[in-house]
């Protein structure tokens, strides 16, 4: 999955950790694909788990002090992912490096942060936007 700018929802700060969360997820589905040893991709799994949650918080903070209409809706999509996230580690303990978790990996994660930046994300910048708010990086 590469970063374009219709990924962009216009806020400094989230637009790049959301470039960062493609990068991880880059390197996980790179780790996996190239059968690189257990410890590399569970290590992979675990930051991108863990970027994910520091990124969701990031989020719901901004939304949080904006006083967002819509932050119980947006967070739960991010308990979903959330959820998701932990069923692949646990897929990965118990299966280890598998085609279906490369397949999980490159699709279902990468079909679900499209569709969120493009629709959810979005809908978030475009509330700050329309009020004037900038956060930057």
């Amino acid at each position: 999955m590469q970063w374009d700018q219709t990924l962009s929802i216009g806020i400094d700060l989230i637009d790049s950790q959301h470039k960062e969360w493609i990068k991880r997820l880059n390197d996980v589905s790179a780790a996996v694909q190239a059968g690189l040893g257990a410890g590399r991709i569970a290590e992979a799994l675990d930051f991108l788990a863990e970027y994910t949650q520091f990124h969701f918080g990031t989020e719901e903070r901004c939304m949080t002090d904006h006083q967002y209409p819509e932050l119980e809706a947006h967070k739960s999509k991010h308990q979903e992912l959330s959820d998701t996230l932990k069923d692949l580690e646990r897929d990965f303990d118990e299966e280890g490096a598998t085609a279906s978790l490369a397949t999980a990996i490159n699709t279902l994660l990468t079909n679900w942060l499209i569709r969120h930046i493009r629709e959810v994300d979005l809908r978030f910048g475009t509330f700050l936007k329309e009020r004037g708010i900038t956060i930057g990086e």
